[in-house]
């Protein structure tokens, strides 16, 4: 098993945010026609927020039913209020969430929040996975990943416990090298459970972690970003702006 490399790749960020809200659109109408429901996963971070911005202008892509079948669950959060300026369901809420609830295009069912401000977050954490096992059986089709330039992916870092984790729920993280220390993240099964990963390499920074990426030899424990390329059959597609060639 494994999955097929798709890389979408613009030198300029308007035309690279283009290219890739055009793939999404692409795959979520794919994955809606195969599947009840479809379950996105949402990361924060800079790389991101182009597509973020990108996705109320095309939202006429989807109808209205369709876009009820779309569920927004969160790739890593930190335990942090929804109003804290750190929480990455705030940024998405602030980018593109807030437009499509004006749109009458999703509801609060179809965004799902982690309450990272809950007192007991292993229960929280329990309550969050039963969710997604309603939604779609536990699977998150198409997970957003934000590459650090240590090759990192939603919270797990590279030579970390987690990385060992053969669970397919959402992980506790109380160790993370980047403040906060506490967060959940998608396990390594969830990743490796998806169809459509789609890896964020944006900016010279990232150039470590993409030749990591690219490069047969290394492993997960390496940089989890490879996660992505691993278990089910799907195409992971990688989107960046470092020159086509670069390794």
């Amino acid at each position: 098993m494994g999955k097929r490399l798709e890389r979408i790749h613009d030198s300029s960020e308007e035309e690279l945010a283009v290219r890739t809200v055009e793939s999404f659109y692409r795959v979520l109408g794919e994955l809606l026609a195969e599947e009840e429901s479809v379950v996105v996963s949402l990361p924060g971070g800079r790389s991101v927020q182009p597509l973020y911005l990108k996705i109320p202008e095309h939202a006429e892509r989807l109808s209205q039913k369709e876009w009820k079948r779309v569920h927004f669950f969160w790739t890593d959060e930190r335990l942090v209020p929804p109003d804290s300026p750190e929480s990455n369901y705030g940024l998405a809420q602030e980018l593109f969430l807030r437009d499509l609830q004006n749109q009458d295009l999703i509801d609060g069912d179809n965004v799902h929040r982690f309450p990272g401000e809950a007192e007991e977050i292993p229960g929280a954490l329990d309550d969050y996975d039963n969710e997604l096992r309603e939604i779609s059986g536990g699977r998150i089709h198409l997970p957003l990943l934000g590459v650090g330039g240590d090759g990192h992916v939603g919270s797990l870092f590279p030579g970390s416990d987690q990385l060992e984790s053969k669970s397919d729920d959402f992980l506790l993280v109380s160790d993370s090298p980047k403040p906060p220390e506490r967060r959940i993240t998608l396990s390594p099964e969830l990743i490796r459970g998806s169809t459509h990963p789609f890896l964020f390499f944006i900016g010279e920074e990232k150039r470590a972690a993409y030749r990591c990426f690219r490069d047969d030899e290394k492993q997960p424990g390496d940089c989890p970003c490879k996660l992505a390329l691993e278990g089910e059959p799907g195409v992971v597609h990688a989107v960046t702006d470092l020159e086509i060639g670069a390794s």
